[in-house]
């Protein structure tokens, strides 16, 4: 794509980088991936592996903006986590280079406090919030193994909270007698479909999941749907926990068919204004919009 530079990008997760030239807007003009994530370096590693991905453009001498994992504890440089609400001028007034790569700065993450206690955290997902161009008053839902449900006002995050549904679906079918015999997800809408109804008109989830074994007993459930109606459950719980929020807009930022099954999820739950967002063009965005408030 052509253009001119003026940004280097980085989005640095946990299993996987992504390194972007960004112009100006936010537009990403090439990007490269590599499977060096976060989770698998120690500090004094960063540098030399960005170097490896992107050291011919780092040569170009462009500002270089980092988000995500990079600024975990006991990774590249440790970021304090700001307090929710944030907003743009916020994580730009407090990015910071680490010690090894002074041209490079990072983004905070931020976090949500209850009478000074800390209660929830994101570190990536605010980039991404702050790069799409929601209505006021919205819902940002970033689905994935810690899903990430962000509530939006008047260009600030104004809260968040974590599930941890895709870390426990696998583990369900891992590790426990749920699982034994249990097919793959994605064959069958009903049986999720069905999961999702359960987990909107019954609020014990953990009584909720052992209906995946009395479905099977019953024979009102096959192995091979079984996946299925737990992610449904999973999933469904997750809108029920969200129901004051029907009003709002909502958009889903993640894998093309992880969003469609949380929209169906939606629909179910009743929201009514649900659409599907690039994650990686919000990635560009906000880490342009952060890098434009730095440079003000």
């Amino acid at each position: 794509m052509t253009g001119t530079a003026g940004l280097i990008g980085v989005d640095w997760g946990t299993s996987n980088l992504r390194v972007m030239r960004i112009a100006d807007g936010g537009r990403v003009l090439d990007s490269r991936s590599d499977s060096r994530g976060a989770g698998g370096l120690t500090s004094d590693q960063f540098h030399g592996v960005l170097q490896d991905v992107a050291g011919d453009w780092l040569a170009e001498g462009l500002p270089i903006l980092c988000c995500g994992m990079a600024g975990a504890r006991s990774r590249w440089r440790e970021m304090a986590y700001l307090p929710c609400p944030a907003d743009v001028g916020d994580l730009a007034t407090a990015v910071a280079s680490p010690r090894d790569a002074p041209r490079v700065s990072i983004v905070p993450g931020v976090a949500v406090y209850e009478d000074d206690r800390l209660q929830d955290v994101v570190r990536g997902e605010e980039t991404q919030v702050f790069g799409l161009d929601a209505p006021d008053e919205a819902l940002v839902v970033g689905p994935g193994t810690h899903s990430k449900w962000i509530r939006t006002s008047q260009g600030r995050m104004t809260g968040f909270r974590t599930f941890m549904t895709g870390e426990l679906f696998a583990a369900i079918r891992k590790g426990t007698i749920l699982g034994a015999d249990m097919g793959e997800p994605g064959v069958d809408d009903d049986a999720f479909a069905a999961g999702v109804d359960r987990a909107l008109r019954d609020p014990a989830l953990t009584a909720a999941l052992f209906s995946v074994r009395v479905e099977g007993l019953a024979g009102r459930l096959s192995a091979a749907s079984a996946a299925d109606y737990l992610s449904g459950l999973l999933i469904g719980a997750e809108v029920a926990a969200q129901t004051d929020a029907r009003d709002r807009p909502v958009i889903l930022i993640g894998a093309e068919v992880l969003c469609r099954r949380y929209a169906a999820a939606l629909a179910r739950g009743g929201f009514h204004d649900v659409r599907i967002a690039d994650g990686a063009a919000a990635t560009a965005r906000g880490l342009w919009r952060i890098h434009e408030a730095v440079s003000r």
